[in-house]
């Protein structure tokens, strides 16, 4: 059962998995004939079953509907390959190819490459606002993987100040720095088979995109120290409020302890002298 051991193929292109067989009955076998195709060696992709009569018109048509698979040959002439549309890079992998007949089955295996030039996907700022940092963030997609470059009106960025991150699974990369409103950066994605870039702030003819952005970022820290200080000046308040009510209590007090002490001078003893040794026994 020949296949061809490794297909590359293109991000967004289509491409042909080859696959074909042939049985010691190639020319009498008038039973059912089952394709399969199975990503990874586990999930089954493609299945259809064709009745190998030659008077019959059917078609081996997926029993999985899918817009993107489809078989390209026909199976009665052992032709089973498969055609894969908008290729991504979730399709690179391992793909088995499988028929079944009702005396014998065969199967072999094909190894899926996307290729795809350096592009850029975003370049934006991102901003922190917990950490108060705001930062120039490009994300670049390509396989191989592509390096990520920067330059400013002043030159090469120092690498020191730059942070990449790759993800093999999606063939991307990230990279950003901190970001300061002066003058104009560049992001340049590139690899292999390819190059993009892409400047920022964008050419805006009456303003500075980036400037904008930093500018509004103040603002909502400004409004948000704004909101803590009412709120601090709320607080103040009713706590001036309560000992405020606590003082108008205690004169209260005081004047009832004024007037005992009035009553109590209101109070007069008439007292004697009595000479010593004038006791009534």
């Amino acid at each position: 059962m020949p296949v061809q051991p490794k297909v590359n193929g293109s991000l967004g292109q289509n491409v042909i998995l080859p696959c074909a067989f042939t049985h010691p009955k190639q020319n009498t076998y008038t039973g059912v004939i089952h394709v399969k195709w199975i990503k990874d060696l586990k999930k089954l992709i493609f299945h259809c079953t064709l009745d190998n009569r030659t008077n019959s018109q059917d078609t081996c048509t997926n029993l999985k509907p899918s817009e993107r698979l489809s078989l390209n040959g026909n199976p009665r002439n052992g032709d089973l390959s498969l055609r894969i549309s908008n290729l991504e890079f979730t399709d690179a992998a391992q793909y088995t190819c499988r028929v079944e007949l009702d005396y014998i089955q065969f199967g072999n295996h094909s190894d899926l490459n996307i290729n795809a030039q350096a592009k850029i996907l975003n370049l934006s700022l991102d901003v922190d606002a917990k950490a108060h940092v705001v930062t120039l963030k490009c994300i670049a997609q390509g396989n191989p993987v592509p390096e990520v470059k920067w330059t400013s009106s002043y030159g090469l960025l120092e690498n020191d100040s730059i942070r990449t991150d790759l993800g093999n699974y999606l063939r991307s990369a990230t990279s950003s720095f901190p970001f300061s409103d002066q003058g104009v950066h560049t992001c340049q994605a590139v690899n292999s088979l390819g190059q993009d870039q892409i400047t920022f702030p964008p050419d805006h003819p009456n303003c500075s995109f980036g400037l904008l952005v930093v500018i509004c970022f103040l603002g909502c820290l400004l409004f948000l120290g704004l909101v803590a200080f009412v709120v601090d000046v709320i607080k103040r308040k009713k706590k001036g409020q309560s000992v405020q009510g606590v003082k108008q209590q205690q004169p209260h007090i005081g004047v009832q302890k004024a007037e005992t002490f009035q009553a109590n001078e209101t109070v007069y003893a008439n007292v004697s002298p009595c000479p010593v040794g004038e006791y009534d026994d």
